[in-house]
């Protein structure tokens, strides 16, 4: 059984906060298509941004990879796989004290799939930046993430955004 999760970036500037430029940002959709993949990895990723500087369209349909170390520094996701399935927390980007505790728990299991979404803000020379995340993980096969995630509910959505101004 394998999990894939799935990242939708939305990121933008003060000029989008209001109309007409919020009215594009809030259209990104929170699934996108998954593209085909080959990988037999127990954890994978599938990226998609939506940047302000391109309208908020898709850029080029990102591949499937390996969720790698990296990844695992980036987004503040542990999933740790077992015969129950895939236990999934979610760390959120707020400081947090030592230890790291998550904010939210949730076991998936097959063909089971659950939405977390999260926002934060960062300072940029002398602006700020936004950024949405919406995490949809799906565990497992992935030739059936898209026919199941666009068939069927998720088990939770989680919303964890926080008022940025």
């Amino acid at each position: 059984m394998q999990t894939l999760i799935q990242v939708i970036d939305t990121t933008w500037s003060g000029a989008s906060r209001g109309a007409p430029g919020s009215s594009a940002r809030n259209a990104v959709p929170e699934r996108v298509p998954v593209p085909d993949c080959a990988l037999d990895d127990a954890l994978l990723l599938h990226l998609a941004a939506f940047h302000e500087s391109q309208q908020f369209a898709m850029g080029r349909a990102a591949p499937v990879v390996r969720f790698a170390q990296q990844h695992q520094e980036r987004f503040p996701l542990a999933i740790e796989l077992d015969d129950a399935g895939a236990h999934v927390d979610f760390f959120g980007y707020a400081a947090q004290r030592r230890p790291r505790k998550a904010v939210s728990s949730v076991l998936l299991e097959a063909n089971n799939w659950v939405r977390i979404v999260a926002n934060f803000r960062v300072a940029q020379e002398e602006a700020w930046v936004y950024h949405k995340l919406v995490f949809n993980i799906f565990h497992g096969p992935p030739y059936r993430a898209n026919e199941l995630m666009a068939s069927k509910a998720p088990l939770a959505r989680i919303d964890l955004q926080t008022h940025l101004w």
